[in-house]
């Protein structure tokens, strides 16, 4: 069907099998274009152009809700109206997706792209954003078999998300806003799954004589220096100083993108440099002192990319090797902490070697250790009353 003349702002969409009608108009500066599911005859022509006039109306007086003329059209999230009635809790998630690397770090962006794609879209996705309730989410935390920080953790893009969904109207209350985790998950669950497990001396050695090369030599520096793993595998030349025995431990490799310590100004410090530490360094200078980073994944021969990858491709085959009960690579700054405690080192000097500002931390978790360590128990007071 052909027509000499359309009204302004309608026009007939093309197909392969059919044609339709759409109208054109702008709504707070976007210039949108929408299809009715109509065909171009005279008296649908006459409606598409008195629908527009509508549009425009209360477009003028304020009143104009995308969402009640086109409850299905992309421009809904464009304009916070997204259609309540068939908006998923995957549509909020994907959304939120794309727009990760503007909002957060990359490590953290990691971590909520598998919490999405492993437990959120799987469990959630499919259900309609106005028909997710609370009971439904205290079903699912109660089937998780695992500690409350990781459930609080997988948790949160959702929270995230809801909260959104509240602000644009999709929804009165979040769901997430009746949910109290303390309430839900087993006691067990909420015990914390930190737990300070130090190497012994003969362990250490157990499990060094197991390695070899670059990858003895970044375990063998871990031990002797405290340093967090994302701090080691950040470990540039420029910050080591073999004549004072020191190095400057001011930046950490998390994901691939370099940042600042954990703790940020405060977690930066020089670290003191012992014999095996030392020993580690100028060994792994025969590998990597031309380069800019101090320890490389010797199978590619380029640093090392997250812990994750350190933790698998060397800390564990070593671990296996050794035969010793296994535990994580932080377990090395933990060590550190308990052989210089074990020592009797003066705690404020411990505290400034691992990062922290006082010895309140070094008390909170290595208390135990320092009362084993003698000093407590021996003790005499100077004053006879």
């Amino acid at each position: 069907m052909t027509h000499s003349k359309l009204p302004i702002g309608v026009s007939i969409r093309k197909n392969i099998r059919s044609e339709s009608l759409q109208i054109a108009f702008s709504y707070r500066g976007v210039q949108c274009r929408e299809t009715l599911k109509i065909k171009p005859n005279k008296a649908n022509i006459k409606y598409a152009e008195a629908l527009r006039a509508e549009i425009f109306s209360k477009i003028e007086r304020g009143l104009f809700k995308y969402s009640e003329y086109f409850p299905e059209s992309p421009k809904c999230n464009t304009f916070g109206e997204a259609q309540q009635k068939n908006l998923r809790i995957a549509d909020l998630l994907e959304e939120y997706l794309t727009d990760l690397p503007k909002i957060v770090e990359p490590s953290t962006a990691v971590r909520y792209r598998r919490s999405i794609h492993g437990q959120l879209l799987p469990e959630f996705g499919d259900i309609l954003v106005t028909e997710l309730t609370p009971r439904r989410i205290r079903q699912w935390i109660k089937s998780k078999r695992c500690k409350r920080k990781t459930i609080a953790n997988h948790l949160i893009p959702l929270v995230k998300v809801l909260r959104l969904a509240v602000v644009d109207g999709i929804i009165l209350h979040s769901p997430m806003d009746a949910i109290s985790l303390d309430d839900i998950i087993h006691k067990q669950a909420k015990v914390s799954d930190f737990k300070i497990d130090p190497f012994t001396p003969d362990e250490i050695n157990q499990l060094l004589s197991v390695m070899e090369g670059q990858e003895r030599n970044a375990f063998q520096f871990a031990f002797y220096t405290g340093v967090r793993t994302s701090e080691l595998i950040g470990l540039t030349w420029e910050k080591v100083n073999l004549r004072h025995q020191s190095v400057l431990i001011d930046q950490a490799k998390v994901e691939g993108e370099m940042k600042g310590t954990k703790t940020g100004v405060k977690g930066e410090r020089e670290v003191y440099l012992f014999p095996s530490a030392v020993q580690a360094l100028e060994s792994q200078a025969e590998f990597t002192q031309d380069c800019e980073f101090v320890f490389h994944n010797p199978k590619t021969n380029e640093s090392w990319t997250n812990d994750q990858q350190l933790r698998k491709r060397a800390w564990l085959p070593a671990m296996k090797r050794s035969g010793l009960r296994y535990r994580n690579p932080y377990q090395t700054r933990h060590t550190y902490a308990c052989l210089l405690i074990a020592r009797n080192e003066n705690l404020f000097w411990i505290a400034s070697q691992m990062g922290h500002q006082g010895i309140e931390m070094i008390n909170r978790h290595y208390g135990k250790f320092i009362e084993e360590a003698g000093d407590n128990a021996k003790y005499k007071p100077k004053f006879e009353w």
